[in-house]
């Protein structure tokens, strides 16, 4: 499921919900996907009537679903890459898990959306947060949580140490942690590869054009990841990328938190 007999393309699958919108979400990651070079395909786990006000409705798409969207992929395209956002139940998460076990040396980067960038709750009961924990996690290449995501996953509710949250989730069985919005007031991540911490900085962008940066942010890692990159150049690129997206969002769009744009600026790579 992992080889490319076709040619040198890399493919990515991104596993998460639709966003009606087009900024987040599966949109988002194709998008993001396409701009760094590799054909996406997805598997849609849940619909959300969303726009840049914030989500207004959300449903998720029954297992049995969602198992056929993941066989139709990796049996016929395969992937190189497999980036998985929101996640909607345990037993959505359990079938994920028994799905993608199999997949040989294929980075999964893990981006545990559970709120909206506008502050819509998106999933993540108790029951899911510990199936993340005990299935999700030791299948991860790289979690990328934001601060918040990071406490709820570790349960270290006070800590406000990016490099500690970072541990505690390699701890829990990913190979590496990439906390996300790490530095109050600035643009910046933290990464924790296994073996040493890389703080990852840049100015902060007052667009008003962050709708999607995450998802963005997590689909270009992967797809950098899919591609062959180092892991520390991959998020320092990724990072680097969302950043001008953002200084050259897409204003003309929406009344609230405007989306990225990935197709304006100069690549940073």
């Amino acid at each position: 499921m992992s080889g490319n007999p076709a040619g040198p393309r890399a493919r990515c699958l991104t596993i998460g919900s639709s966003d009606s919108g087009g900024g987040a979400g599966i949109q988002g990651d194709l998008k993001a996907f396409a701009r760094a070079g590799v054909y996406g395909a997805s598997v849609i786990v849940g619909v959300t009537a969303q726009n840049t006000l914030g989500v207004t409705a959300t449903t998720s798409i029954g297992t049995d679903m969602v198992g056929h969207q993941l066989k139709a992929v990796l049996d016929d395209i395969g992937t190189d890459g497999v980036k998985i956002g929101t996640t909607w139940s345990a037993e959505l998460i359990w079938l994920l898990v028994d799905r993608l076990v199999w997949l040989d040396e294929v980075p999964v980067v893990l981006d545990p959306v559970m709120v909206s960038a506008a502050g819509s709750a998106l999933g993540g009961d108790e029951e899911a947060v510990t199936a993340v924990r005990e299935g999700l996690l030791p299948l991860t290449w790289v979690a990328t949580p934001n601060m918040t995501e990071a406490r709820r996953l570790t349960r270290l509710e006070e800590e406000k140490d990016p490099a500690k949250l970072a541990e505690a989730i390699v701890e829990l069985g990913a190979r590496a942690a990439l906390i996300t919005d790490a530095f109050p007031g600035g643009a910046g991540d933290w990464l924790f590869d296994g073996e040493r911490h890389h703080e990852i900085t840049g100015p902060r962008r007052a667009s008003g054009c962050d709708h999607g940066a995450g998802c963005a942010h997590s689909a270009l890692l992967t797809a950098f990841l899919a591609r062959g990159m180092p892991l520390t150049r991959a998020a320092r690129t990724a990072h680097a990328t969302v950043s001008l997206a953002i200084e050259h969002g897409a204003a003309d769009i929406g009344n609230g938190r405007h989306p990225v744009e990935l197709t304006a600026g100069s690549l940073p790579w």
